[in-house]
């Protein structure tokens, strides 16, 4: 008779705490490895530029090493001094392998 009154209780899946721990395990592999995967996949362009500012401490000796856009400023680079901002004018004038030009060598403001 005993037997007949007790309920049956049976668990529900989401109620066992260590199925919970294993789904909320399973969730944050899962993000991790999203998140890993972003990091992996999506490009990212970081550019430093150092501008010099010139103050004629050194006289400028050498030539024009190369010249490169980064986004919408322009800038010559002259050897071991380093990169120089320069205008769009400036820099459609000079060429690679030209002489450093007098405005780089003059003393800056």
């Amino acid at each position: 008779m005993e037997h007949s009154l007790r309920k049956k209780t049976s668990k529900k899946w989401y109620t066992d705490s260590l199925t919970v721990s294993i789904a909320i395990l399973i969730f944050s592999l899962f993000v991790n490895l999203l998140s890993v995967y972003y990091v992996m996949t999506v490009p990212r362009r970081v550019e430093t530029i150092t501008i010099n500012r010139l103050d004629n401490s050194v006289d400028l000796h050498g030539k024009v090493t190369g010249k490169s856009m980064v986004g919408k400023f322009y800038t010559l680079d002259c050897g071991a001094y380093g990169k120089f901002l320069v205008s769009k004018e400036q820099y459609d004038s000079v060429k690679v392998g030209d002489e450093i030009p007098n405005y780089l060598k003059e003393k800056g403001n």
